[in-house]
């Protein structure tokens, strides 16, 4: 069975490390971090009762945030294929900055380096066009 459980924020790595030292004497199967969703851990355990064992005596796991649900293959295979940023940003598409000083500006992309997942983009609003490199998850695609 698929569990979820409710971390507190910033607690993730250290609650799946606990989990899996854990998982040596009892039946935990999986354990998966998604970066897609924050807080929360999916746990693979044959029974509701093992996985409660298993959270006892660890803190940063709110209270009551054990859910059981039955996720088909098809729901759990779409929350673990990340689609890359990369695939999307083309040259001379428009993208809107997420982070960073220049955060809310559009841009327009005029080289994408995929190897180092980084892109070079011109500021439309400014009155100096200069090239600017940033990363690409710091970006969203505004228009094509």
């Amino acid at each position: 069975m698929i569990f979820t459980l409710k971390i507190v924020p910033g607690q993730l790595e250290l609650v799946s490390a606990i989990l899996k030292t854990k998982a040596k004497d009892l039946p935990l199967y999986s354990i998966i971090i998604l970066p897609n969703i924050k807080n929360y851990l999916i746990v693979e355990a044959n029974n509701d009762n093992t996985l409660k064992r298993a959270i006892t005596d660890i803190p940063y796991i709110r209270k009551n945030s054990l859910t059981v649900g039955n996720v088909s293959e098809k729901e759990l295979d779409s929350l673990l294929h990340l689609e890359s940023v990369m695939e999307k940003l083309k040259p001379d598409a428009v993208v809107e900055i997420k982070s960073g000083y220049l955060k809310g500006e559009k841009a327009r992309i005029i080289r994408v380096n995929p190897t180092k997942e980084e892109i070079t983009v011109e500021i439309l609003d400014a009155t100096i066009k200069m090239p600017i490199t940033i990363k690409a998850e710091t970006v969203k695609l505004y228009q094509e």
